[in-house]
């Protein structure tokens, strides 16, 4: 498993989880308001790891924009 958070400015706390079965989690949160999040059998349809990337980092810059 791999696991990694990483802390922002501004509170808001980005993290990212990959479990053995290629599941994962990608999430932006600010305190307990979930404001992003990608999981693996969730509404987002995985095509590829380039494409999840970008798709999250799209919606994340999104989110940070709008504060």
């Amino acid at each position: 498993m791999f696991e990694e958070r990483l802390l922002l400015p501004g509170g808001y706390v980005l993290e990212a989880r990959i479990f053995a079965s290629q599941d994962f989690v990608l999430s932006l949160r600010k305190g307990k308001t979930l404001l992003v999040e990608y999981r693996s059998g969730g509404r987002y349809a995985f095509k590829s790891v380039e494409k999840l990337r970008y798709d999250f980092e799209r919606d994340v810059e999104n989110a940070l924009r709008r504060g």
